[in-house]
């Protein structure tokens, strides 16, 4: 073989393995973002869920309060239709 052949192999070799190299690193580097997305997701998921269960407590007294307000409008509408009509 002559020079300039092993040296055009030798420069493709090279370049083949450091573009090989490189997309084994490549694809630890997404395998590691993954799994911090995954991190990410599940944390917001706990935090979205944690986040709705007090939406739902805050709505559930407040139609409870809302329950008793309209329940004590109602008697007192009664006790003032009581006096009006009291002679």
């Amino acid at each position: 073989m002559s020079t300039d052949v092993l040296t055009a192999l030798i420069s493709a070799g090279a370049a083949v393995i450091t573009a090989v190299t490189a997309l084994l690193l490549n694809y630890r580097g997404f395998s590691s973002i993954e799994s911090r997305l995954t991190a990410l997701e599940s944390s917001t998921n706990a935090r979205f869920l944690a986040l709705e269960n007090r939406m739902d407590a805050r709505f559930n007294a407040i139609q409870a309060d809302l329950k008793e307000f309209y329940r004590l409008l109602a008697d007192h509408d009664k006790r003032i239709q009581r006096l009006e009509d009291k002679p």
